[in-house]
């Protein structure tokens, strides 16, 4: 009779709950498949789906840096550093880079030209 019952609630359970239970099913499958699919990728790939990622990213951990020490004056090698830390943080796939000076070329240019942005943002709101 018990195990009757706890069927019976089961039952109910899903037909209450159906349309969740398929959504959440599918985002599994979904999540699921994403990550075989990055796992199945060379260490080249992975790190030239993090350089795409952190090119949209820099400008706010250049923010981040300049909010943290905007009452320094000259405090830029002490914000690049910061950046650059927080970004082999967030991307440990670049500590794989077999040329590690043309990966801090390219952050450093990513960084200048995103300054240049932050610069360009500042100036519009400081005009209107």
């Amino acid at each position: 009779m018990i195990v009757l019952d706890g069927i019976k609630n089961f039952l109910k359970f899903v037909n209450d709950n159906w349309t969740t239970i398929a959504v959440i099913i599918s985002l599994a499958i979904a999540l699921i498949r994403k990550i075989q699919a990055y796992l199945k990728n060379s260490d080249n790939e992975k790190i030239e789906l993090a350089k795409k990622r952190l090119s949209q990213t820099i400008l706010k951990l250049i923010t981040d840096a300049e909010v943290d020490y905007e009452n320094w004056n000259k405090a830029g090698s002490i914000k690049r550093s910061q950046v650059i830390s927080v970004i082999f943080k967030e991307y440990p796939i670049f500590s794989k880079v077999v040329d590690q000076e043309a990966l801090i070329k390219w952050i450093d240019d990513l960084i200048n030209n995103s300054l240049k942005e932050l610069r360009k943002i500042m100036a519009e709101k400081a005009g209107n």
